[in-house]
Order: C-alpha cells, then structure tokens, then sequence
C-alpha cells in the first residue's frame, strides 16, 4: 500500500514516546471534562497533534477491554479534526466509566474534541 492511501491514519507522529511522556499533560490546567472522560489539551511540542491514553486496571480489569477501549478512542481521534492541528491530547477515564459503554465514551469523546477543537480555533 502506498504512504498516500493512509490518509486517515494515525502515524507515529501522533503519538507519544515513552512510558511518562504525558505525565506533565496530566497536570496541566486545559481540561475538558465529560461524563465518563476527562480530556487533557496542551499546545504540541511537535508539528502534528498528538494523541495519548490512559486506562487503568481499576477503569477495565480485562487486558481485551484496555485495547478495545484504546482502540475506539484512537478511531474517534483519527477522523477529527483536533489530529490535524498541532495539539497534544491525553484521554483518562473517569471512575463512572464501565467498559460496556464503549459506545457512549465514543460519542462523548468525541464531543469533548470538538470543545477543544472550538476553544481553540477562537
């Protein structure tokens, strides 16, 4: 497949390196907080926004329900438009949050993206 298919894709470039990379995100004071997610928003260090997740053994006690989790919210993020601008975004999950509304974390993320992709752009 040539590099000019994947269009849609979530390259390396969006995400992070390292095991404590997002850390000083976390602490940050750009907030987006929804029913079942809370979303971290800094200006990127990088050109291209980049995308970080973190969920817990708490949050989804199952390695199969972690990465469906990751997976979905890597979808949400890479057909928004917050992947394009150069911003850096790390999703937590609140303790409410039950793996069987995966669904529903989808829609919520993505509404939260499109607070942050509004704050922004004003």
């Amino acid at each position: 497949m040539s590099r000019g298919v994947r269009k849609e894709g979530l390259s390396r470039r969006h995400c992070f390196r390292g095991r404590d990379s997002f850390r000083p995100l976390l602490r940050g004071p750009r907030k987006y907080t929804g029913k079942y997610a809370v979303l971290h928003v800094s200006p990127a260090v990088t050109p291209a926004g980049r995308f970080g997740i973190s969920v817990g053994r708490r949050t989804a006690k199952l390695a199969v329900q972690r990465n469906y989790i990751k997976r979905r919210a890597r979808e949400v993020f890479r057909r928004h438009e917050l992947k394009g601008s150069s911003v850096d975004v790390v999703l937590t999950l609140t303790p409410r949050f039950a793996p069987a509304l995966v669904g529903e974390l989808a829609v919520e993320l993505g509404e939260l993206m499109d607070r942050a992709r509004s704050r922004i752009a004003s």
